[in-house]
């Protein structure tokens, strides 16, 4: 019975990396409806932050940076999650956000907050990476530096 119960904790945690995001629906700053779809074949990083997280806010000049050079055949996105966990509403995060000077972020919507459920999102920040098929490999709690980031890339 124990064999039976640990083989099907150990099935369902891996079910739970194997979630797949290419069906979230996204919006970019223009309101404009994307998928992440078009990030397909290769991997993906997401950072998912919040206009009220500090923490978040000082990682952003960073995300920025490593934006404007990403790693080789790697994406960067940032997705915030309006009106979920504190965070304003589309209208409001929108006219926020575009007040800020990031010239290199790719920032998406998810106003259904089908990322912080389906990758199990905590509190911010997070980080998601996604394998190329758009499916959760890895989920990181905190701040991670560009040093991190360029370490998932190379993997």
């Amino acid at each position: 019975m124990k064999k039976l119960l640990s083989i099907l904790f150990m099935t369902f945690s891996l079910q739970a990396f194997a979630t797949n995001l290419v069906d979230v629906p996204l919006k970019d700053v223009n309101n404009q409806p994307i998928s992440l779809e078009q990030y397909k074949g290769k991997p993906v990083y997401i950072k998912m932050w919040a206009s009220w997280c500090p923490i978040c806010l000082v990682g952003l000049a960073e995300i920025d940076e490593l934006s404007a050079n990403p790693p080789q055949n790697f994406t960067i996105i940032t997705v915030v999650s309006p009106s979920h966990k504190g965070e304003k509403s589309t209208t409001e995060f929108i006219e926020w956000y575009k007040g800020l000077d990031y010239k290199n972020i790719t920032l998406l919507l998810d106003e259904k907050g089908e990322i912080i459920e389906r990758a199990r999102v905590r509190g911010y920040p997070f980080n998601v990476f996604l394998d190329p098929e758009l499916k959760v490999k890895k989920t990181v709690p905190g701040h991670l530096n560009s040093e991190k980031i360029h370490q998932f890339a190379e993997q």
